[in-house]
């Protein structure tokens, strides 16, 4: 069964003034959201509610030059931080995955660090996850805690 979304082009136009983003980047942004963010949260949310678990939540953030900036920090791109082999050939070029240029070397070796701290220790160096405060750590070359949820839109008045 195949389902078609109304299409309503004045609030497709509102949405697109108010964040500034390009339809492209709008729509990459909606299918990155139903294929990854919303089922990992719920996961996380999930495995967050036992007692006996704690729960770690990411979004690796750094954006890879790939195909001309367009790749960025598509999935699977903080594989090679985590191994640290950012400095592998078949991983640099133009069109590689990580694009031209050297990657933030800084960036590697402390994604691969947390991740050795979490298989070492079951903790990769930031707070736990915990229903309710959602926030995660944001990995890029600046890393952060941020709240792990959006806010919810508000409805519009009209």
């Amino acid at each position: 069964m195949s389902t078609t979304l109304p299409r309503n082009p004045e609030n497709t136009t509102a949405v697109l003034a108010v964040t500034g983003a390009t339809a492209g980047e709008l729509r990459s942004a909606l299918i990155a959201e139903a294929l990854f963010v919303a089922g990992s949260r719920d996961l996380v949310d999930a495995h967050a509610a036992h007692a006996d678990c704690r729960t770690f939540r990411y979004e690796f953030a750094w954006r890879s030059p790939a195909l001309g900036g367009e790749l960025g920090a598509a999935h699977t791109v903080e594989v090679p931080f985590v191994f640290d082999v950012t400095d592998q050939p078949g991983l640099l070029g133009a069109d590689a995955l990580l694009g031209a240029g050297a990657p933030p070397a800084e960036l590697a070796a402390r994604t691969h660090a947390a991740w050795i701290a979490f298989a070492r220790t079951g903790a990769p160096g930031w707070a736990p996850y915990e229903r309710g405060n959602g926030h995660l750590m944001r990995i890029a070359e600046e890393w952060e805690t941020v709240p792990g949820r959006r806010p919810e839109p508000s409805p519009s008045a009209g």
